[in-house]
Formats: structure tokens, C-alpha cells, sequence
């Protein structure tokens, strides 16, 4: 085990932490950006954001499985080279051996540790109890449901007697009530001297799971991933959702996603100084990494009043930060627009959600056509001498309009709407993007399939 720190000495220390991931054609793309993190003993931390922040990331450089491409990592005061022992791991899909029971899964985190026979029977014991799966010990994985498979998990990682209990979404995979009760375990269990480890880290898209489990709450902004505020979590154990203080933090921190999301994402390219008489052009933007379902979705989900954005997450059991990104991409789009921390269709919006499904397609080539992004592309094919593009060079385009984000990733969301849209076609087997013309629409989607266009 790594020595645990003094109450003075942080247990973990990031500095200064920058991540780029390498794509396959030689490009990087950054994923974090100056990273500063302190994890202190007996603190519960939890990393909360939108998709793409890097939340993951960050948990796997503090507990060394992947090295920072900048800064520093230390532990307890010292740096960390290679692989923490110090750290156990919970994964949201329990990653469990399935030919293993739940007494051998528990005790491979004992395998290599100096523990007599009777000495891991008693840690066993304790931690079986400690996480409710007493009497389940020469039970297999395939016999035990999502929550008491996660358990296993949990188990397996305490009993490893870690300084530092990372878990990365544990609760995701699970149903609503089964991640309730499992929550308010983990909440016990952290308060608990008895459990052993020291800290706890967690990665969640829950604003509620963060509030109620966490003291330190780290909201991170994407694009790349950096801490945009730590907001310290002063409210006492065990705490009661319904509460006054409990609500107004959740409101804070859900107003503090909704600002960053929606209002506060920089362009890449600033607008030019508006000159007397002259229309200032519209800068290019990002798509959000969402389908053109989950907006159309959320076009037909609202009403004729605005509703509050967290309340819509709340009713459609989605989480809200990976949901802002979808209200993201229907205001990108000019369906919705969102006012304060409420989202509400505009007029064309309306107008969409009534239309019937060839409409909604014309409807939607249009606006689309109307985004700086889509009209470059669509000038640049109509300008073509042979009509079509090499994905190498769209790919390549999209990299010098977006700098920081990833164009492989832009390039497929952008073909999703398109398809929608009847915009452009990319043929796959050619690796061209084409402009959708009246010969392509009358083709039955079988011989579109044999010329490799989608």
C-alpha cells in the first residue's frame, strides 16, 4: 500500500495536468487542460460535467493507470510512478469474473497481499457484511442481479483497504431504485472509520448523487477538460435531498452547468468588428456530439411554455449535464431557445414540431443550411469540379475551424444531421461526402446500399 500522507500532506496532488490522446492519422487531440487537484484524507470528491471533460481521465492519471502528457501527479508528497497502489477501483460495468463466485471475486484483492488464511476469512467477513451480501459468498455473478453485482464490486475494492475508493459512475448501469439504495450505502460506508479507505473519488453525470455524497464538488468545462469551480459541500451527513440547503446547492451548481453548456462555450473564431451598415457574420460553432433523434426528441417533448431545464432532465430521467448538450444542439440549431435556466421552442421550433415527417426533413435541410458549419461544406461541394470531397480533407478542414476538438468525432455528427436533413451523403467505400441530389433521393435504400452511399 502507498503510505498515506500526514493530515497535512495531501493523499493525491495534480499539477499542472495537461492529456492529449494521439488519433490514428498522427493529430492529438487535448482532453485536459491544467488540471490543479488536491485529494486530502478524509475528504469525498466528486468530478462533475458534461461528456468530453474528462472526468474519467482524470481519475485514471490519479491512480496511475495512464500517464499525464504534462504536469505532475503526486502521492502522499512524493511523485507517483507508475500504477497507485494506494487506489482501488469501482467500474460502473462491475467487472466481475464470472467463473469466479463472490467469495473469489472479493478475495482476488487479496491475492497478492501477505495476509494468513484466517486474516483474509476476517477481512472477508467484515466487508461482506459492511456491504450487505452476507449468505451470498459461494453465489456466482450470473445469479446475483446489477446491484448486488455491483456490490461485489465495492467489496472487492474495499477490502483491498485503499487510501483512496475511486468509483467511475458505479451507479449508471443500474435501475433508479437499486442506485438509490446503493448510494446511500456508499454514503454509510464513506462515513464509516471501520471501511478502511481514507477518501473517496467519484466521477458522476448526477448533480443530486454529487451533492448528497460529496464535500468537495470539482465542475468541469469541456473542450478541452478544466476545472471551472470547486464548490465546497458544507451541508451535514446524512443528508436529506428534500431539504432547503440540499435543493438551493443543486440549484446552484445546476445554474453554474447550464451557464457553461449553453452560454459560456468560447467560438473559435471571434466576429469581426461590426462596421456601419454591414451585417456582422455569424462565427463558426461546434456540434454537440448528439443525435439528430435526441433533439428531435426534445422538439416533440415541450410545450407551448418554458420549462425549466433541470425539471425537463428530472421528468425525462436524464442526466443534466449530458442533456444540456441536446438543448445545446436544438438552440445551435434554432428550434429552442433558453432563456435563463429554461428552455423553450421558438418560433421554427413550433413550426417543426408540427410539421409532418417530409416537412420536418425540408424544415431541417434549411436550418442546417443556415449553421456557418454546414453552408462552408455545402459551397465547397457546389464548387467542386467533380461534386464530392475526400473525408481526409473534410476531416482536415474541420480541424483548422475547430482546434480543440476532435474532427473525427465532428465530422460523424455532422453526417448524422446531414442524413437527416437530405444534405450531404458520405459514400464509405470511396470516402467521399457528396451534396444529396433528386437522382440519389429516388434510389430505393437497397441500391443505396450497393453503391456504399449513407
Amino acid at each position: 500500500m502507498a503510505a498515506a500522507g500526514t493530515s497535512d500532506t495531501p493523499l493525491i496532488e495534480l499539477i499542472g495536468i495537461d492529456m492529449r490522446f494521439g488519433e490514428a492519422d498522427g493529430e492529438t487531440t487535448k482532453i485536459l487542460e491544467d488540471i490543479n487537484l488536491t485529494v486530502q484524507e478524509h475528504d469525498v470528491l466528486a468530478l462533475l460535467g458534461p461528456s468530453g471533460c474528462g472526468k474519467s481521465t482524470i481519475m485514471r492519471i490519479l491512480s496511475g493507470l495512464i500517464k499525464p502528457s504534462a504536469g505532475i501527479v503526486k502521492a502522499g508528497g512524493q511523485p507517483l510512478r507508475g500504477v497507485n497502489p494506494g487506489v482501488a477501483m469501482v467500474f460502473q460495468n462491475f467487472a466481475l469474473f464470472p467463473w469466479l463466485t463472490v467469495r473469489e471475486n472479493i478475495l482476488l484483492g487479496l491475492e497478492n497481499s501477505r495476509y494468513s488464511t484466517e486474516e483474509r476469512e476476517q477481512h472477508f467477513q467484515k466487508i461482506i457484511e459492511m456491504v450487505g451480501l452476507d449468505g451470498y459468498g459461494d453465489v456466482l455473478p450470473k445469479e446475483l442481479s446489477g446491484g448486488m453485482k455491483q456490490r461485489v464490486g465495492i467489496a472487492r475494492a474495499l477490502i483491498m483497504e485503499p487510501v483512496i475508493l475511486c468509483m467511475d459512475e458505479p451507479f449508471s448501469a443500474l435501475d433508479v431504485l437499486t442506485g438509490e439504495t446503493l448510494r446511500n450505502e456508499i454514503g454509510r460506508i464513506a462515513s464509516d472509520p471501520a471501511s478502511g479507505f481514507k477518501s473517496l473519488v467519484l466521477v458522476t453525470h448526477n448533480i443530486s448523487e454529487a451533492v448528497y455524497l460529496a464535500k468537495h464538488i470539482v465542475v468541469l468545462a469541456a473542450h478541452p477538460g478544466r476545472v471551472q469551480k470547486i464548490v465546497p459541500n458544507t451541508l451535514p451527513y446524512p443528508r436529506d435531498p428534500a431539504s432547503p440547503g440540499f435543493q438551493h446547492l443543486v440549484a446552484q451548481i445546476h445554474a453554474m452547468l447550464t451557464n457553461s453548456v449553453l452560454h459560456d462555450e468560447a467560438s473559435v473564431t471571434e466576429p469581426p468588428e461590426e462596421a456601419p451598415g454591414l451585417e456582422v457574420e455569424s462565427a463558426y460553432e461546434p456540434l454537440p456530439n448528439v443525435n439528430m433523434g435526441e433533439v428531435i426528441g426534445l422538439v416533440q417533448t415541450l410545450g407551448k411554455d418554458p420549462e425549466s431545464i433541470f425539471a425537463l432532465a428530472t421528468r425525462l430521467r436524464r442526466d443534466f449535464s449530458t442533456f444540456l448538450s441536446v438543448i445545446k444542439a436544438a438552440e445551435l440549431i434554432g428550434l429552442v431557445e433558453t432563456p435563463g435556466q429554461a428552455v423553450r421552442l421558438t418560433t421554427k421550433g413550433q413550426e417543426f414540431r408540427a410539421a409532418e415527417p417530409k416537412l420536418k426533413k425540408i424544415l431541417m435541410h434549411n436550418l442546417l443550411l443556415d449553421l456557418k458549419t454546414f453552408r462552408h461544406f455545402a459551397d465547397q461541394l457546389d464548387h467542386a469540379e467533380d461534386g464530392q470531397l475526400s473525408e481526409k480533407a473534410v476531416c482536415e478542414d474541420l480541424a483548422q475551424l475547430f482546434p480543440g476538438e476532435r474532427p473525427k468525432v465532428l465530422f460523424k455528427t455532422m453526417m448524422g444531421w446531414a442524413r437527416y436533413a437530405e444534405l450531404f451523403i458520405f459514400n464509405q467505400r470511396e470516402g467521399v461526402l457528396k451534396r444529396f441530389t433528386k437522382e440519389y433521393l429516388g434510389k430505393p435504400p437497397a441500391s443505396r446500399l450497393k453503391t456504399g452511399d449513407l
